[in-house]
């Protein structure tokens, strides 16, 4: 079977997807990540699903700890997205000089200046590909700030195969 590759291209870019700082502590060190392809996945128990490719340096992190936390980015963030979306062998801390708490639960950092956040536990990780999806349980929420969230078509980014 042969898939028009623009055409396939063109229509997932159309996709509305948002822009979050995915965080995680493991063994003292915290990282940092952005992901778009985040959405919830049930309503009891309350769970997302994050999509992070194989190779990410956040993936064993997320493993290791069992838990993550997804952060709303706000609309205006577009720099935050950025720099946590840079390659780790290149920036391997994103997360110098941007303001974080440690999760109540699971001492995931807290982006503070983000909308909100979920603490998640991990619950299973399934192959997608060259990605891996982590199913995560939301064992606590907080909202930061009010505002529109930062979505991928505002910042002109792509990240679509």
């Amino acid at each position: 079977m042969n898939v028009d590759e623009a055409a396939k291209k063109a229509v997932l870019r159309r996709f509305p997807y948002g822009l979050y700082g995915i965080t995680v502590m493991s063994e003292g060190d915290d990282h940092a990540m952005t992901a778009n392809w985040v959405t919830q996945a049930a309503f009891e128990p309350p769970m997302v699903v994050v999509a992070i490719e194989n190779d990410a340096r956040s993936l064993p992190m997320i493993r290791d700890a069992r838990a993550f936390a997804v952060n709303v980015l706000a609309a205006g963030q577009r720099d935050l997205a950025a720099q946590l979306g840079r390659s780790s062998r290149k920036v391997p801390y994103k997360l110098t000089g941007v303001p974080t708490r440690p999760g109540p639960v699971t001492q995931a950092p807290i982006l503070t200046e983000a909308l909100g956040w979920l603490e998640c536990r991990v619950v299973a990780t399934m192959p997608a590909g060259d990605h891996t999806l982590v199913l995560g349980e939301v064992v606590e929420a907080g909202v930061e700030h009010e505002g529109e969230a930062l979505t991928l078509g505002a910042t002109g980014m792509k990240y679509a195969g």
